[in-house]
């Protein structure tokens, strides 16, 4: 069985664990891998300042706490993501405001994005989807007409930048996730860049139970445990050094799947404007659904021992979660369409050229028989 991806480990991994070992630097109170991944990161994406956390999703809370996003509050949001993008602004009592997204990049409308500002709007919430940046510069044009803050969600596109410039250092507040299948692999984990020193002492504050500076157990706010274990931070390091070699081994699988597909009528295929660059965190395709049924294509596939991983279901179709927040959000057809007709590809950074051609044959077989 092919997987969709597993994670490129090797011998530094297991080295910079064992040190931690070796010196029990394991929690997140310990040791100096915390504070060299975040020096390393800020560097490596251009921001001033980057705060290590225990998830990506934690990354997003701590940015919505340090903007002072509360009740009522409304954060427009990017439609066709995880939904780890929407669940901490529900769970802090705000209102998102799911923005339908381009047919051919996948992220964020920026058509669609002023026609949804309110008075109760406090941010903007852009997700950078399967490693192709969103559209930052008319994103940013339209924020700082209405004075509005921007969180970047860069938890699948690490190495990604338009213009030369890294995802994660155009908005207020950039989130990047560690979890195992992303490019920078730490099996779990989270981080924020920012540029205010002001908001990266309240974020290391938050992120460790607000302990106080004087009475370290006369707390100072309502904090929580997000802390990134000395551990997870190890494997970051060295999976951060390892980036650009991961991210050009993606662009050589993407560009192998493109060159096989591109000639099958009926599927969008990942794209790449001019200026931007795509890392490819998963390659993407979109089926038509007039002429083909993704349930069937991708039960072929797994019979010939590839496994493939079904689109995002977005916000707007999530019936439990609307259905417990007695919310009724504004329809996006483009993500809806997208959740129906889309799947991944095996794509691991280990995957060989010689597998990636067989995949892709194999699903150009299944789509001309179907």
């Amino acid at each position: 069985m092919t997987p969709v991806s597993k994670p490129f480990f090797g011998f530094r991994e297991f080295w910079a664990v064992s040190k931690c070992m070796r010196k029990a630097e394991i929690s997140g109170l310990a040791g100096k891998e915390i504070p060299s991944l975040e020096s390393e990161y800020s560097s490596y994406v251009g921001a001033e300042h980057s705060v290590a956390v225990n998830s990506g999703t934690s990354a997003i809370m701590l940015a919505l706490r340090v903007l002072e996003i509360g009740p009522g509050d409304e954060v427009l949001v990017s439609s066709y993501t995880n939904m780890a993008s929407f669940f901490p602004i529900l769970q802090l009592g705000a209102i998102p405001i799911p923005i339908d997204v381009e047919m051919d990049s996948w992220n964020l409308d920026p058509d669609r994005l002023e026609e949804c500002i309110s008075p109760r709007t406090k941010a903007i919430l852009v997700v950078h989807i399967f490693g192709l940046p969103a559209n930052m510069p008319r994103i940013l044009e339209i924020s700082t007409i209405h004075n509005l803050p921007i969180i970047e969600d860069c938890a699948e596109a690490h190495g990604a930048t338009i213009n030369g410039k890294n995802v994660g250092s155009f908005g207020v507040l950039g989130c990047f996730s560690f979890y195992a299948n992303k490019l920078v692999s730490a099996g779990e984990g989270g981080l924020v860049t920012t540029n205010s020193p002001a908001l990266a002492d309240q974020m290391r504050s938050l992120r460790s139970l607000a302990f106080g500076k004087q009475n370290k157990f006369l707390h100072e706010d309502d904090g929580y445990n997000f802390r990134m274990s000395n551990l997870h931070a190890a494997i970051a390091r060295v999976q951060l050094s390892k980036l650009p070699k991961t991210v050009e081994r993606k662009r050589k699988i993407a560009q192998s799947y493109a060159a096989a597909l591109n000639d099958v009528p009926h599927i969008r295929l990942p794209i790449e404007p001019d200026g931007f660059k795509n890392v490819y965190w998963m390659f993407k395709v979109v089926l038509d659904e007039d002429y083909y049924d993704r349930a069937k294509i991708t039960k072929c596939l797994l019979d010939v021992g590839v496994e493939t991983r079904p689109g995002f279901i977005p916000f707007s179709d999530q019936s439990s979660v609307l259905k417990k927040f007695s919310l009724s959000p504004n329809q996006t057809p483009n993500a809806s369409y997208l959740g129906r007709n889309s799947f991944y590809l095996p794509s691991g950074p280990k995957l060989s050229l010689s597998k990636v051609s067989f995949i892709a044959n194999s699903l150009k077989s299944i789509l001309n028989s179907s």
